[in-house]
């Protein structure tokens, strides 16, 4: 569907959740490494009440009724000794290693298992994956390809001890991807945004995964994310060319030359930019598949000056059903309608290193752009549609 269609805070309230429930799980984490050792309850380490509530109350990320499982707890101390506190905490975890843990012999799943197989556990435990309890609503501009439900991360078992906590620290974040919708409901300039990926550290910043941004609106701009301290291995925008008018589109969707100046993370070895559509709007289609050539013609550069070449294989065009809003007529209100099923038209350009998908893709249990809601065009048949426009 498109962006319009969505209530004014809609977007806005979806980055404060993820905003807060990321902040939540941090903290239950760093309170847990840094107390939890040797196997034991949390509670034989005189954790405080506030303290247990947090992690019980925000140890997922969402419920099955998709709401938080308690009452926020407020930290009521100035900005500065937060900010000293958390430092602190940081500091502290780097320094958990296996030889100041419990080596937990006692465990079959340290004397007996192989760590290859561990850690096979270990990622099924805690990597990012759909929610089936919680439903995207239908008519929700997140509602998208590979995003039907809400994502969920259970952090617990990085609660259970140190050593546990030391090798499966970094698998939350290297399995999640960031998802970013820019809605014209929001404000129309995106630096105003307070987004929680600017307060990562630069310790969490190193294992960044992927983020994935939607932008309905100008600037079509690539750098709104890519702050020196976030290493993201895959990057991909999709831009909706839905609500446009074909003689505002060839200026704003050519973002070739825009593509030429942006300098990439090292870390960063894919990249990838969708222009979509309305099937109904062959025009769109035409226009899209012209500044989509250009991009195909262009090298993108990582700030060490590698660079990243275009993809033949992965790049493709492919429809997806979703749905997007009717207004009852020309004469009436915009919001006097309904929704409608709609066919979207989408062209994908990807870039990448030549490597295989494992060395970056090892713990991406969510795979957005490989939904099965995808249908992959042929080049038969992007021919015949050429040829019909």
């Amino acid at each position: 569907m498109t962006c319009g269609e969505e209530k004014a805070n809609c977007s806005k309230d979806l980055n404060n959740e993820n905003s807060n429930a990321m902040e939540h799980r941090n903290i239950a984490n760093e309170l847990c490494a840094l107390n939890l050792d040797e196997g034991k309850n949390s509670s034989m380490y005189g954790l405080s009440l506030n303290s247990l509530r947090l992690m019980a109350s925000h140890s997922r990320a969402s419920t099955e009724d998709g709401e938080d499982a308690g009452t926020k707890e407020v930290d009521t101390r100035p900005r500065h000794e937060r900010n000293m506190h958390s430092r602190a905490m940081r500091r502290a975890l780097t320094e958990i290693t296996p030889a100041n843990s419990h080596p937990q012999n006692q465990s079959p799943l340290f004397s007996k298992l192989p760590s290859e197989v561990r850690n096979l556990i270990f990622e099924y435990a805690i990597c990012q994956t759909p929610n089936y309890h919680c439903p995207v609503s239908g008519t929700s501009h997140t509602n998208r390809p590979g995003h039907k439900y809400k994502t969920i991360i259970d952090t617990s078992l990085l609660h259970t001890c140190r050593l546990i906590y030391y090798e499966t620290r970094t698998i939350p974040l290297r399995s999640t991807t960031h998802h970013v919708y820019e809605a014209p409901s929001e404000s129309f300039n995106p630096a105003d945004w307070d987004h929680y990926l600017f307060h990562l550290s630069s310790q969490s910043g190193h294992n960044l995964h992927h983020l994935h941004t939607t932008k309905w609106r100008i600037p079509f701009t690539f750098s709104d994310h890519l702050n020196e301290h976030l290493h993201w291995r895959k990057m991909s925008w999709t831009l909706c060319a839905s609500e446009w008018m074909p003689e505002e589109m060839g200026y704003h969707f050519d973002v070739s030359d825009k593509l030429t100046y942006v300098r990439f993370p090292d870390s960063c070895r894919e990249v990838n930019v969708e222009f979509e559509s309305l099937q109904k709007f062959p025009w769109q289609r035409k226009l899209l598949r012209g500044v989509a050539e250009k991009c195909r013609e262009t090298q993108l550069t990582k700030r060490n000056g590698e660079k990243l070449e275009i993809d033949l294989d992965y790049s493709m065009e492919y429809t997806w059903e979703g749905t997007t809003w009717k207004p009852a007529g020309r004469a009436d209100n915009h919001w006097n309608g309904d929704y409608v099923t709609a066919t979207y038209h989408v062209i994908r350009i990807s870039w990448r290193e030549k490597v295989a998908e494992r060395h970056y893709m090892h713990y991406d249990h969510l795979d957005c752009l490989r939904s099965s809601a995808i249908e992959p065009m042929s080049q038969e048949d992007i021919e015949k549609d050429v040829e019909s426009i």
